[in-house]
Formats: C-alpha cells, structure tokens, sequence
C-alpha cells in the first residue's frame, strides 16, 4: 500500500514549483509598471524583491529593460547577466544585452548573443536582422545576404530600416548596395528601389 502511494504513475502532475510562480507574478507586475513608463519605480519594486525574497531571472530582466530604458547601459547589462545566469534561455535578455553591445561597438559579444536568440527562437526574425546588421557594419555581402534572407521569410518587413543611419549607409556601399538591389527585386516594391537610389 505504501510502495502504490508513493509511486509516480499514481502521483499525478507535481505542482508548479513555487519560485516559478514567484518569478512569473513579479515578472508581471515590473512588466506593468515598464509599460506604463514607470521605469524608476519598476526598479525601486524590483530591488526590494530581490533582496526581501531571491533574485529571480524575470525580476533581474524587468530591472534591466528598466535601466535600458532610463539609458543606464552598465546596470542594464549586469542585470541582464543576472537574468541569463539563472535562465540561460531568457531570449529577451539575450537580445536586449545583444542590442547594447551592438549599441556601444562590442561587436563580437553582440554577435554571441544574437547567435544563441536565433538558436532559441529560429521563426523570429529580430535574431536574424541583428546579425544581419552586424555583418552589413562588417561588410560581408555573403553573412549580410544569408541573415537579411533569414529575417525576411520570418516576417521581416525591410521598411522598417528606411530612416536608420546604419541601413542608409549600406546603400552606399558597392557590395552590400548589390544585396540589397537583389533582394528588393525579390521582395521589395518600388519605394524601396527609390530609397535604394535606384528608378524602378
């Protein structure tokens, strides 16, 4: 009687572990007070969290993009560590921290981050676009073609990229400007010929 109780096939499902519950409730309410633009207060909320119970991952990412949002690079980098040290799979974190590597000219650390998002999330194109921004800095035709490629049957919508610096330059160079001649014949229309510098 006591081996048929304890066994798992009559057990039936384990409960939630309660720091995932944890983790998920506070996640959710540092992520309401984020989209309200409450980015201060999140952090203050967060802080006592994580000293008054643990240092949860979502926890560690809502300070982070709260930092991120107040443009406080370093603490929103060391909290996205935090967040990707207890969850290695915490895309957002990846990408986030991939973002202000990229932002502050870590190239190599971005590309690390991005590759491990497209890893995770491979039918989500923002992975694909940053490695494709990265190697249009680097400009490799070859990765610039294969990862724009990548984002755009995802869901990319190269539009997007018109008024950004990085993405006018590309234009302008022989190599990249080739690419991207080629993939707006395939995909694009004729405002992104005229933004490309071409007559449609």
């Amino acid at each position: 009687m006591i081996f048929l109780l304890g066994s798992p096939a009559l057990a039936g499902p384990l409960p939630p572990d309660y720091r995932t519950v944890l983790d998920a409730e506070y996640g959710r309410t540092l992520s309401a007070l984020n989209s309200a633009g409450r980015y201060r207060e999140a952090i203050q909320v967060g802080g006592r969290v994580q000293r008054a119970v643990d240092r949860f991952p979502q926890v560690s990412y809502e300070i982070g993009y709260a930092h991120y949002q107040l443009g406080e690079l370093v603490a929103a980098v060391r909290n996205y560590d935090a967040a990707l040290l207890r969850e290695p799979e915490l895309t957002m974190a990846l990408y986030d921290r991939g973002e202000i590597h990229l932002l502050e000219g870590r190239k190599e650390a971005a590309k690390e981050d991005f590759l491990v998002v497209v890893e995770q999330t491979p039918k989500h194109w923002a992975g694909h676009f940053r490695l494709a921004h990265l190697a249009g800095l680097d400009a490799d035709p070859e990765q610039f073609e294969l990862h724009l490629m990548g984002a755009l049957k995802v869901g990319f919508n190269l539009e997007s990229v018109v008024g950004d610096p990085d993405w006018v330059a590309f234009t302008r160079g022989p190599a990249l400007h080739s690419v991207l001649r080629k993939i707006i014949v395939l995909y694009g229309d004729d405002e992104l010929l005229k933004w490309l510098g071409e007559h449609p």
